[in-house]
């Protein structure tokens, strides 16, 4: 996940234990949260869930690492990223996984109990769409990561032989590739596997979770807080207050609604922080890719 209970009740200031809103509820609040900051910046975030190193079960689809414990298809959709030993650089879609054993698309070199791993939030795209006819073309989404493999009119070409900005998502095909240019003679020639989204995960991006996932839980709290008593009589004339619940959750509320509008839009205000995020005019991915 982008961030952990634990920050967001930080964040709120809940106590650890006695919380008026269970951890897997803010769980599922962070987990919704992440969904809506890939959609207001149309990419995916690289954290880190696990690493370890290969341990057995090797092939072209699998591995197993015995040290771990894995919920069974929690990663369904995340990347293994081989990033040192043998294969090192190769990136796949995880496809399915028990407790310690990984299964994902081909990859073109077997891992071995020297290749190290790490299982992250990245996106994987694998797409038919039409060619450009020149030597180049961008992906549709971005930024890149690593082009898996890339095939031209039934030509594979290999993904070393291409020139890859990363940052634009930019394909140029070099002098020593195997095809020349992008065909265009029927649509749909051009086949890529690839890897996007950014990496490491920002940290202005971790503090937006933070936020988007404490004013869910905020907002969730408050629908608890109507019948709330807020003042008391005593015996002899004595009277208590503790003041509004909702008037003092509001308060955090509005702070957080303020941050998460600063961050998305590089200004600092208060708001409601929903569906309009993605649609304001002045929306902006600010300070992210450089």
């Amino acid at each position: 996940m982008y961030c952990t209970i634990q920050e967001v009740k930080e964040a709120i200031n809940f106590p650890s234990d006695g919380t008026p809103i269970p951890d897997g509820v803010i769980k599922n609040f962070i987990l919704d949260s992440q969904e809506e900051i890939e959609n207001i910046y149309k990419t995916k975030f690289g954290n880190v869930e696990q690493s370890g190193t290969a341990t057995g079960d090797l092939s072209a689809t699998t591995f197993t690492d015995n040290t771990k414990g894995f919920e069974i298809n929690e990663f369904i959709g995340y990347i293994v990223w081989i990033y040192g030993g043998t294969g090192s650089g190769q990136y796949s879609e995880i496809q399915s996984n028990t407790a310690s054993k990984l299964t994902f698309n081909t990859v073109s070199t077997v891992p071995d109990i020297t290749s190290k791993y790490r299982i992250v939030k990245l996106g994987y795209k694998d797409e038919t769409i039409d060619g450009t006819g020149l030597s180049e073309m961008f992906i549709n989404y971005q930024p890149l990561i690593n082009l898996n493999s890339l095939t031209i009119n039934s030509t594979s070409v290999t993904p070393s032989n291409v020139y890859q900005y990363k940052n634009s998502g930019r394909l140029v095909l070099s002098s020593t590739a195997e095809s020349s240019w992008f065909a265009d003679n029927t649509p749909q020639l051009v086949n890529l596997k690839y890897i996007y989204g950014v990496y490491p995960l920002p940290q202005i991006i971790k503090r937006l979770c933070i936020c988007i996932a404490g004013i869910r839980t905020l907002t969730s709290q408050i629908a608890g807080t109507y019948d709330d008593f807020t003042s008391v009589s005593l015996p002899g004339g004595f009277t208590g207050s503790k003041g509004e619940p909702y008037t003092n959750i509001q308060s955090s509320l509005n702070f957080l609604q303020g941050e998460a509008r600063g961050i998305v839009y590089g200004t600092r205000s208060t708001g409601q922080v929903s569906a309009d995020l993605r649609t304001e005019p002045s929306y902006r991915p600010y300070a992210l890719f450089g």
